[in-house]
């Protein structure tokens, strides 16, 4: 990484700073990680921009110092993050509320293990 990758997270994170976002867990990474899921409307030009710095770093970057080509699929609504989603640390996350939790199964209990059998000595 480049010190101007560093200045971009650093960035993107100022961006991100005090946003109110809908975030969720998933299972599939222990919930690990908040994804980000939605944000208000209000804060549209905020998240572009913020989501912006942090495709300066993506590995397959398409938009690298093309701001005008970023903001133009994204007034279109054709931005694409690539399967990717945006996740925070829960360290960098403060839960106002939540809205909803998933039902899981409990995991079934262990089965017992099997019981020996006695042996019995024959007398001779």
């Amino acid at each position: 990484m480049t010190y101007r990758d560093f200045e971009n997270i650093q960035r993107s994170n100022e961006e991100f700073d005090g946003l109110v976002v809908l975030l969720s867990l998933w299972a599939y990474d222990n919930h690990a990680s908040y994804h980000l899921h939605n944000w208000d409307p209000a804060d549209d030009e905020r998240m572009m921009m913020a989501i912006y710095y942090a495709e300066q770093v993506h590995p397959f970057p398409r938009y690298k110092n093309d701001l005008v080509k970023f903001k133009a699929d994204w007034a279109a609504q054709a931005y694409d993050p690539g399967g990717a989603s945006l996740t925070f640390a829960p360290a960098d996350v403060e839960e106002l509320e939540v809205l909803c939790e998933e039902a899981t199964e409990p995991e079934p209990p262990a089965p017992p293990a099997p019981k020996r059998k006695k042996h019995k000595r024959r007398r001779k």
